[in-house]
């Protein structure tokens, strides 16, 4: 029989309690699966290797050792782009937040200009625009890993949660009572690593849950969602009736009582 152990919100760690109502229990409570840091954590060590191996081709100015390089700075910066903004997400935004990519890529596109020309005009080397550029994505990973070193999964037997953000904090969470429809899928990395994408539905318009990537022990959190959703209540003892009468000829107590579930 499989066992679905959960604990008191009050039992909690601090760092989520506090966004828990006191009469929830907690079923499973984990950060992302360290997974979603191999991206960030990849890009900046090679950022690392590239810019070093331009810095050292720079001085030889005759072979191919320095288009080579140059190369594989620009393939990587494009990589970094593309890791940033996300472009498959890009694509799916709203339009307000569509607004906000574009303004976004304005500003980094006048930067980028801005650069360019300081190193035209001799004002700014150009081991100074690649270490600027490397500096900018090893922020960014910093940052990436600083988020996901703050951001909890969180399943109650009310709901499912997602506490995320370093110095701002967003709680999005979807009753599960809710939930129309959920379907999770593991990738070939994913099942060597243990985790999951979990992809939910639940009744309305507004979701504040779509995708979650790179939940840990999918197959687990799977089973206590499906349990908090089909399982049989248990009979609640606040609504037992129970009356009786006793026979004043023989002392024959019969009781007769009505049980919810």
């Amino acid at each position: 029989m499989t066992m679905f152990p959960s604990i008191a919100s009050s039992q909690a760690p601090g760092h989520i309690r506090k966004f828990l109502d006191p009469d929830e229990k907690v079923v499973i409570h984990t950060r992302f699966h360290w997974a979603s840091l191999i991206q960030p954590v990849a890009l900046a060590v090679v950022g690392v290797f590239v810019t070093i191996a331009v810095n050292v081709s720079q001085p030889v100015r005759t072979g191919s050792a320095l288009n080579v390089a140059w190369l594989l700075w620009g393939l990587w910066v494009l990589w970094a782009l593309a890791t940033v903004w996300d472009i498959r997400k890009a694509m799916a935004l709203r339009k307000a937040d569509a607004r906000a990519q574009l303004l976004a890529a304005v500003i980094v596109g006048a930067l980028a200009y801005g650069i360019a020309w300081l190193v035209q005009n001799k004002l700014f080397g150009v081991g100074g625009m690649l270490l600027i550029v490397l500096l900018v994505v090893l922020g960014w990973a910093a940052l990436q890993i600083g988020e996901w070193a703050d951001r909890f999964f969180v399943l109650t037997n009310k709901r499912i949660v997602v506490i995320e953000g370093i110095i701002s904090t967003t709680v999005r969470s979807m009753p599960v009572s809710r939930l129309t429809d959920m379907a999770y899928r593991r990738s070939g990395i994913g099942r060597a690593l243990g985790y999951g994408l979990f992809d939910v539905e639940s009744a309305g318009q507004d979701q504040a849950l779509k995708i979650m990537n790179h939940v840990p022990r999918p197959e687990y959190t799977n089973l206590q969602i499906s349990h908090l959703l089909f399982a049989s209540p248990k009979p609640d003892p606040k609504n037992i009736v129970i009356g009786g009468q006793v026979s004043p000829h023989n002392g024959n107590v019969s009781l007769t009582g009505q049980m919810d579930g």
